[in-house]
């Protein structure tokens, strides 16, 4: 295996943890402004959808929907395609919460690609975050020795 695949590897999860680590004032976890985000994105979601779209299981998802629930970000209704499921919708406290979070995180973001980075390389970054997107898509291989 190529050493600059690991190493990209490597400096994509140090970032990552620094984004999901820079929690300074930001409203909601990560998850919650995840499970927030797909909500915003794709409309009303089962919480089986859900659980899939943040591939966490669905006890986890349920205590992130009581949390966002109980502060008036979501709200549940019947589905009316299977009146024994509920949709999970995003109520405007959450779109509104979910606007001001992002803007929050955007910030140290933003103030550090001013800081560190010259025009080209905040160019390259954005050329990259697409990129990144893209291979985000590619499925996952099965593990090792399990049968598809």
């Amino acid at each position: 295996m190529d050493e600059r695949v690991d190493r990209l590897r490597e400096n994509v999860v140090a970032f990552n943890r620094r984004i999901r680590s820079n929690n300074a004032g930001h409203l909601m976890t990560p998850t919650q402004m995840q499970a927030l985000s797909h909500l915003d994105r794709s409309g009303p979601l089962s919480a089986r959808a859900l659980a899939d779209l943040e591939q966490v299981a669905p006890q986890t998802i349920a205590r992130t929907v009581c949390t966002l629930e109980s502060r008036g970000m979501v709200t549940r209704s019947i589905d009316p395609k299977d009146a024994r499921s509920q949709l999970i919708s995003i109520t405007d406290s959450g779109v509104e919460t979910l606007a001001a979070d992002r803007a929050r995180r955007s910030e140290w973001l933003a103030a550090a690609l001013e800081e560190r980075c010259t025009d080209a390389e905040r160019e390259l970054l954005f050329i990259a975050g697409g990129l990144l997107a893209r291979l985000a898509e590619v499925p996952c291989p099965p593990p090792r020795g399990s049968r598809s």
